[in-house]
């Protein structure tokens, strides 16, 4: 028999401990308590919600038909950047879809509509896709039609009729604002003749009108180089057929071209820059000048101009026009242009998380995560399919889309929408690019 008073104080002793218990157990070890530090919630890896999964075909992929913009050194990486207009295209589009080839020669673009998927589909490969940056509800394509014979279209969406479409080069792309598509190709050179890069703007919406040609005739500026056509007779067949309004620009390597706006055309190289205005449903340059010409999207463009003592001098200026600022000496040296760099005034940034002169953004986490997360989905389709190996040799792909706050992952056998986990780097992005 145990004398009551045992009973009565083991009660009192483990009344307190339960009381000791509640008080502590929220705290962390590190702060006196009894539980562990709380992971970080992109490290849980239940934190990824799927808000959409599309199942593949075997033989279909996220891939474009090995094509690339003029200006491009190198192939885009597949999963792309931020998902911003100045960026060449990613077969990851927004928050909304896919853009897919597959075997024969098919491919399409399917889009996340209404809670199921809405099918684009063409009898020819895929080498551009892109959704119009302003509301989405236009859809760019340029489709290989035949050995070096391109046909871009504008798309209506969700519906999907086609607004127009035209021969073009082997690319397209929206204007940063989505008022006009820019579409071209390079015009045949006599004997060895400088490249001459023949350009078209096209509204995004409406008629293109009575075809135009740059003159090049603008008072006070240098006369066009020698060969270059400023008259429509003096173009090739295609290039004759080209509807909008045209520009010829020599070309050399390493020379660049944006598109800021749908009345805005900058082109820089090795030869200097030139910036093109529309005015009067014909380009004329604004301005022309010697150094090297970059863009700091999405707030300006910045030139490294030289001077007559053999020094450099650093500008900025508007994507409207041409007004040139000096850039203080004391300021840090601006990376080497990346269409993946997004501007602000005194930082950039990438979808890597390379910086430059910026340190409130919070470091990137999530991409990591994900590829962690659904790798031993990937694991898995590599058994299924053959195909997977070769497509995705290291894991899944994951496609950021940090401003819209999700993500595209590919494991091989399906492609997932996923949303991101509401981060403070997420928040702030969200307000700097949409």
């Amino acid at each position: 028999m145990i004398p009551q008073r045992y009973i009565i104080a083991s009660l009192f002793i483990a009344a307190m401990l339960l009381l000791f218990a509640v008080v502590q157990a929220p705290r962390s070890v590190h702060s006196g308590g009894v539980t562990a530090e709380e992971a970080p919630s992109v490290m849980n890896l239940g934190g990824f919600e799927a808000l959409a999964e599309f199942r593949l075909e075997d033989g279909w992929a996220p891939r474009f038909q090995g094509t690339q913009d003029p200006d491009q050194s190198e192939a885009w990486p597949f999963e792309g950047g931020f998902g911003t207009p100045w960026e060449p295209a990613s077969p990851y589009l927004a928050d909304q879809g896919l853009a897919l080839n597959g075997p024969k020669g098919r491919s399409e673009v399917v889009l996340w509509r209404g809670l199921e998927w809405r099918h684009y589909r063409f009898d020819a490969p895929l080498c551009s896709a892109r959704l119009d940056p302003a509301k989405g509800n236009r859809l760019l394509v340029t489709l290989q039609m035949g050995p070096s014979r391109y046909e871009t279209r504008l798309l209506e969406v969700p519906e999907g009729r086609v607004l127009w479409s035209t021969q073009s080069g082997p690319w397209s792309r929206f204007s940063w604002d989505g008022k006009a598509v820019l579409v071209g190709f390079f015009e045949p050179a006599e004997g060895k003749g400088e490249a001459r890069l023949l350009l078209s703007a096209l509204p995004r919406d409406g008629d293109p009108g009575e075809p135009t040609l740059a003159a090049w005739d603008e008072s006070g500026l240098p006369a066009p180089p020698r060969g270059l056509p400023t008259k429509a007779e003096a173009l090739s067949e295609d290039g004759q057929d080209l509807p909008g309004v045209r520009v010829a620009i020599p070309w050399h390597v390493g020379d660049r071209f944006w598109f800021p706006l749908g009345d805005r055309l900058w082109h820089g190289g090795t030869q200097g820059w030139t910036a093109w205005a529309l005015e009067g449903g014909r380009w004329r340059r604004q301005a022309a000048g010697a150094g090297l010409l970059t863009a700091h999207p999405p707030q300006g463009m910045a030139l490294v101009e030289p001077l007559s003592d053999e020094t450099m001098v650093r500008q900025i200026g508007p994507l409207t026009k041409v007004d040139w600022a000096e850039v203080p000496p004391e300021t840090l040296p601006w990376p080497a242009w990346d269409p993946a760099w997004a501007w602000r005034e005194r930082g950039a940034f990438d979808a890597w998380d390379q910086r430059w002169n910026e340190s409130t953004l919070p470091p990137e986490r999530q991409r990591q995560a994900l590829f962690e997360s659904y790798r031993s989905e990937w694991r898995a389709a590599l058994g299924l399919r053959g195909s997977v190996k070769g497509w995705l040799p290291r894991g899944p792909e994951v496609a950021l889309r940090e401003p819209l706050g999700v993500a595209w992952v590919w494991v091989g056998d399906r492609v997932l929408l996923v949303r991101l986990v509401e981060v403070e780097r997420v928040r702030v992005l969200r307000k700097l690019l949409r």
